[in-house]
């Protein structure tokens, strides 16, 4: 079970520098190009575009990584007052839930991403920009994202629910 936690922290480590740089571009790119259609009166062409796929990215990359430390949003003021016992199966039944939503969400993104690549699809705006590339991430990131969750709905399951200051050990 660590070899497969060490492989999926090493994952989501990949996918979450990849969000940065997504991220990164859509800081940078978008200032210089809010800056040039100041200056110029026109904006830069295709940044719009790739700051629109950027977006869908950086949250679908960034899922693995933020999954590491627990960091998605969630309450769990009432949970951490239950018996271990309990505390266990809602934990499990949760990380579950999310594995299988993202799973629903996961195999139409993969049919998706499928054909766009065999019809090599592209988008208009200022200029033809090509979105398969981006499709085929959004669906990795996904099946990744219900892999991930599916694991720590094991973990759970068979060693309990961590406490916040125990989930970076666990990767």
């Amino acid at each position: 079970m660590r070899r497969l936690t060490l492989l999926f922290t090493k994952i989501s480590n990949i996918f979450g520098m990849a969000a940065i740089f997504f991220m990164g571009f859509l800081m940078l790119g978008t200032t210089l190009d809010v800056t040039v259609r100041a200056l110029q009166g026109k904006p830069i062409s295709g940044v719009f575009e790739l700051a629109e796929l950027s977006m869908v990215l950086v949250v679908f990359l960034g899922l693995g990584w933020t999954q590491l430390d627990r960091s998605h949003i969630r309450v769990t003021l009432l949970v951490d007052k239950l018996p271990i016992g309990i505390r266990r199966i809602l934990e499990t039944v949760s990380w579950a839930a999310a594995a299988l939503l993202l799973l629903l969400l996961a195999i139409p993104a993969t049919h998706d991403a499928i054909n766009s690549f065999l019809i090599k699809e592209f988008r208009w705006g200022y200029v033809e920009f090509p979105v398969w590339w981006a499709k085929i991430i959004l669906a990795l990131g996904l099946w990744f994202g219900f892999l991930q969750m599916s694991l720590d709905a094991i973990i759970t399951a068979l060693h309990g629910p961590k406490k916040q200051s125990e989930v970076t050990d666990m990767y």
